[in-house]
Formats: C-alpha cells, sequence, structure tokens
C-alpha cells in the first residue's frame, strides 16, 4: 500500500527538522582529523548509549587486555582543559580541547598522565601531596598542556569503576557524540548484528507475543512462535507496539548496543534512531529508547523501542497505528537493527489489518487496583504507585507450574511452594515496584527468594527481605519469581582467567606481589567477607567488585625469611553455607632481592 500524500506530508513536517537540527548538532571535523586513543587497534568492549544502572553509557570502552600502563594519544590538536580525579565514577581523567572545533576528549579511569606532557604527571602528584587526597577538579589555563593529533597524554587504568580499560567521550556544547561515528575509530566491523527476539503488542492481543529470532542467512533472521512454529503473519488492529531484542559484536566477545534501527512499512521507512549523539538531557533518559524492564546490563541484553517514547514517561509511544490503514489490508514489516559499519540485520513479517470489533478489555482489569496488582490466588502483589507507569494496561501475575517453565532450577536449590510469572500488558514502568508475598508458614535461614529474568534467560539477584509469613521485595524488572532454598556451599578459587600482573612492567608496583581469588555461589549470594590466614595468621585482603574477588597484597620482602606462603581461605554464603577450605602454596622464589632496595621496610 502507498502511504497517502497527507501522511507523507505530516511525515516529513514532523521528521525534516530533527534531521536538519541533526546535522548541525556533530561539528563538522574533517575524518582525517580525528585519531585512535590508544597505538594499538584495540576492540571495543562497551559502546554509545548502553544500559548502565542508573543512566546510558555515553562514551565508548577500549580494551586493555587486563593491563595498566598502555600510553593513551591524543585524537586531535588540542590542549588539555581539564584534570580531575575521584574514586568512583570517571576515577583519575584529563579533557582534551580542540578550539578550531569545539570538540572535547574526555579520557577516564586512568592510571596517571605519565606520558610526554611528563610536567602534567607532576602537577596530579603535587595536587594529591598538598590537597584532598579523595579527589580534584582543576581547570588548567588554555595553551598550558597542548597536544599533537597522536600525542601521549598518560596511562591506562582502572580509577575510579569498572577493571582496566579506557573510557574515551566526544562532548560538544550540546551533548556527547557517539565515538564509533568518527571513521578512524571505526572497528573494521563485518558482522552485523545479532537478534534475539520481537516482543509484539497490539489492542486486539489479550497478551503481548514474544518471538524467537533465528538467522536464516547472513542479516537475515526468521521469527518463531514459543511452540516453534515459523511466524509470518498476524491480524491486528489499533495501535501495534514492537520491541526488538538484539546486540552487536564487534570485535570482541563483548555484547554490545547496535549504531541505529529500523522500521519500514511496505518499503517505506517510518521510524529510524541512530545512537550517534545524545544531548546531555537525555544522559538519563534510557526509558526512551529501551523497554527497561526487559532490558539488562549484566549480561547487555537491549530491548529497543521501535518507536519514540515520551520523555516525561506519562503515555506509552506506539510503532504503528493501523486505524489510518484500510480494512484487510496487508502490510509487510521489516524491522533493522544496524552498526556502525553499516552492517544490518532485519526481520520479516506481515500485518493484516483486522477492524473487526475485538474486546480490548479482555485482560483481567480485577486484577487491578490503580497501580497495585495481584495474583489470582492474592498471594503476590505488586505495588507500583511509587514508580512512574507509562500505558494503560496491566501487570500480569500468574502461577505457573514448573514443568512450563523454560528454564531449569539449578541443582542444589529445591523449590519451596509455588512460581509466578510477572509479564506486562500495554505498559511499563520507571522505577521500583514494591512487592509482597505472603506465605503460610515461616521461612528458614536457607530459603530465599530468587528471580530468574526471560530477557537475559538468567537468575538474577533481587533484593528482598524476609518477613515473618513471607518476603518483600523491589522490582524492575519482569520474570519469575519463586523460593527456593540454597542447600550448595560457595566456592573460592584463584582468578585463572586474569594474568599474574595487572599492570605493565613501567607502571607496576614492584614491592608487592598481588593475587586475585574469585568467589562464586549458585544460591543465595556469597558474602564478600572471607576468613583468610597466610602461614596461620589472619592477613588483611580487600573486596575488588568488578573482579567479584578478593585482591591479597603480599610484601616481596618476606622473600627473604620464607621460601614459601602458605594461604588458606574459607567463602560463606547468606544461607550459612561455608566452602571448603582452599589452599594455596606461593612460592617467593623470582623475588628478586634488588627489585626491593626501595620498597618500604615490612614490620
Amino acid at each position: 500500500m502507498e502511504i497517502s500524500l497527507l501522511r507523507r506530508f505530516l511525515f516529513l513536517i514532523c521528521f525534516l527538522p530533527a534531521v536538519l537540527w541533526g546535522q548541525s548538532k556533530i561539528p563538522d571535523i574533517p575524518a582525517n582529523e580525528v585519531g585512535f586513543p590508544l597505538p594499538y587497534y584495540s576492540p571495543v568492549s562497551g559502546t554509545f548509549a548502553e544500559i548502565r544502572n542508573h543512566n546510558l553509557h555515553l562514551g565508548s570502552d577500549f580494551k586493555s587486555y587486563g593491563l595498566n600502563g598502555h600510553s593513551i594519544l591524543a585524537t586531535f590538536d588540542g590542549y588539555i582543559e581539564e584534570i580531575s580525579y575521584s574514586k568512583t565514577g570517571y576515577g583519575l581523567s584529563l579533557n582534551l580541547y580542540s578550539p578550531k572545533y569545539k570538540l572535547k576528549s574526555k579520557y577516564a579511569h586512568l592510571h596517571s598522565f605519565g606520558g610526554s606532557l611528563y610536567d602534567l604527571e607532576l602537577l596530579r602528584r603535587a595536587i594529591l601531596l598538598m590537597g584532598d587526597p579523595s579527589g580534584f577538579q582543576l581547570k588548567l589555563t588554555p595553551g598550558m598542556f597542548s597536544a599533537k593529533k597522536g600525542t601521549a597524554l598518560g596511562k591506562t587504568g582502572e580509577s575510579g569503576s569498572g577493571i582496566s580499560h579506557l573510557h574515551l567521550e566526544f562532548r560538544t556544547e550540546k551533548g556527547i557524540i557517539n565515538p564509533l561515528y568518527f571513521p578512524e575509530i571505526h572497528q573494521k566491523d563485518t558482522t552485523p548484528p545479532t537478534i534475539l527476539s520481537m516482543y509484539l503488542e497490539g489492542d486486539n492481543l489479550e497478551r503481548p507475543i514474544l518471538l524467537t529470532a533465528k538467522e536464516k542467512s547472513k542479516g537475515k533472521y526468521e521469527l518463531f512462535t514459543d511452540s516453534g512454529e515459523l511466524f509470518e503473519s498476524i491480524s491486528l488492529t489499533g495501535k501495534v507496539r514492537i520491541r526488538l531484542s538484539g546486540y552487536d559484536f564487534i570485535r570482541s566477545r563483548n555484547k554490545n548496543n547496535v549504531y541505529g534501527m529500523d522500521l519500514s512499512v511496505n518499503g517505506n521507512s517510518i521510524f529510524s534512531r541512530n545512537f550517534d549523539f545524545l544531548a546531555y538531557e537525555d544522559g538519563s533518559k534510557k526509558h526512551q529508547f529501551y523497554d527497561i524492564n526487559r532490558s539488562s546490563l549484566a549480561p547487555p541484553v537491549y530491548f529497543y523501542h521501535m518507536y519514540e517514547q515520551s520523555k516525561n514517561f506519562k503515555e506509552e509511544g506506539f510503532s504503528l497505528d493501523l486505524e489510518g490503514y484500510k480494512p484487510k489490508e496487508k502490510l509487510s514489516l521489516e524491522v533493522s537493527l544496524r552498526d556502525a559499519t553499516g552492517n544490518k540485520s532485519s526481520v520479516f513479517f506481515t500485518v493484516i489489518h483486522d477492524q473487526s470489533d475485538t474486546d480490548k478489555e479482555r485482560f483481567t482489569k480485577k486484577q487491578k487496583n490503580g497501580n497495585k496488582f495481584n495474583s489470582s490466588d492474592g498471594k503476590v502483589s505488586v505495588d507500583l504507585s511509587k514508580a512512574e507507569v507509562s500505558g494503560e494496561g496491566v501487570l500480569l501475575i500468574t502461577e505457573t507450574s514448573e514443568k512450563d517453565i523454560p528454564f531449569k532450577i539449578p541443582t542444589g536449590l529445591p523449590l519451596k511452594g509455588k512460581i509466578y510469572h510477572l509479564d506486562t500488558k500495554k505498559m511499563s514502568w520507571k522505577g521500583e515496584g514494591i512487592g509482597e508475598w505472603n506465605l503460610s508458614y515461616t521461612t528458614s535461614t536457607k530459603e530465599s527468594l530468587y528471580f530468574y529474568d526471560t530477557s537475559i534467560g538468567k537468575f538474577q539477584s533481587i533484593t528482598h527481605k524476609r518477613k515473618p509469613s513471607g518476603f518483600s521485595f523491589k522490582l524492575t524488572k519482569l520474570g519469575f519469581i519463586m523460593v527456593l532454598s540454597d542447600e550448595t556451599p560457595p566456592t573460592i578459587f584463584p582468578m585463572t582467567s586474569l594474568a599474574r600482573y595487572i599492570e605493565l612492567p613501567e607502571v607496576r608496583n614492584q614491592c608487592f606481589e598481588e593475587r586475585f581469588y574469585v568467589l562464586g555461589d549458585t544460591g543465595s549470594g556469597f558474602r564478600t567477607s572471607v576468613d583468610l590466614t597466610i602461614d596461620g595468621q589472619s592477613y588483611p585482603y580487600e573486596y575488588d567488585p568488578d573482579r567479584r574477588a578478593i585482591r591479597v597484597l603480599i610484601p616481596k620482602s618476606l622473600q627473604k625469611e620464607r621460601p614459601y606462603l602458605l594461604l588458606e581461605a574459607k567463602a560463606f554464603d547468606f544461607a550459612g553455607n561455608v566452602s571448603e577450605p582452599f589452599v594455596d602454596l606461593i612460592s617467593t622464589n623470582g623475588w628478586l632481592d634488588e627489585l626491593q632496595a626501595s620498597c618500604p621496610v615490612m614490620e
């Protein structure tokens, strides 16, 4: 079907200003004047506009292969505008500014400023010695520290948050640019994005439909129902919402955010979005782009709205309004995800406009009281009154048998009682829903509330508290809740996936041997406090939340008196289970005396 002239005109009127504005929001800097930020061609491990806990990731992360100390390079000609340090967030960072293009590069999580501008590193040390060691922010005189493209400005690290990597942002006066917008930072990517599933809502659908996507050929996907049947067409009426779930492999194993997405009807584009630029005020409004009740950070799974969502979250948007089409008209839809290089993946299906009278109120409204929702047996309730609810639909809380769940409950965690499935129809919410599960008995210390996240296909932690006869909990995602008994002890092992050192020799602390031991638990979760001894004496350690491991620093001066050190550790979980003792016999052979000459004396 051809879109009517009136609808074409309205589409152009709405879309054209955004296009014109979009052309002016990014500085017109020549492609060859923006270079790569590292001396080696590093894969991207985190992309622009990815979901984070409280906002969007407004830059790109580049792998440093678990090692601190790689040089960071100036991406263009300019001068150092600002340096800062904090124990969280960006950590040690600097801003490189181009006065010619009014463009700024921000480098974060650095180890030091030990590059070609060595006086900058001396300034950092002086500020920390004379000022507040917990942090600083300093504007520099323009031109004080000038740099040409390719100049070494500092060293990669892991300060602030996250393990070793370089975080890079490009900022303008109006907002932040996706680093992959610049050709020199492209990843020479030949793999199109991966499509996982499509979520479909329609006014005449009693429940939303989640369809699984399977790749038929490169970039072409087919859709299948939960019973395994090929999905090719569907009859719908009224407003239709489409969400596409997927991610993008670039040059690493990381599941990254895509660069853009498209929706077309009969070959005509009706929706398109690029993650090439975000205004500063949009950084905290991830609900505009994602179904945040289904999307996840760890592991990354992104459910993209294939429609514009209101910024104030008051009304739910829609992909297609079938009221503008003829009865029984067939519409060919293509839904696509794109990467920064231009590779595209698509799913195709047909919508038949069914204008027959349908009972749009078939969902059970008796289960809804304002923004409070209950299971049919009244045992489980969720109150969304304090959350921002968008859409006129409901939160469905449905009792499900173990044989009907799409996953297996882990061995060692026996099921106690019922399983409830939580899903939505024509609604979403931002914030925390307050849940209650009233049981007819008092739970034991081993019994806890467990949550299976359907969007990522994994058990995830859920904030909950034990009550005399049940649990209270906070809900931000959709999936299955159940009570399981934790009969499995936690684990503690050496972190074998990590190199012996996490610093290159030029930035390594030669006075200490560094060891990491990773904690794990399949049940209620491990405690971050462990029982650790060296040669039978209690020994200090610190917990590294990013690596989920304890970090032990051993002074190399012990080599003079002890050829071996016996480290023993036990881990604990929240159900009272204790791990088997872990023993590590550490040889001090090779801790050279000459490297310890300048080390502090350990009493």
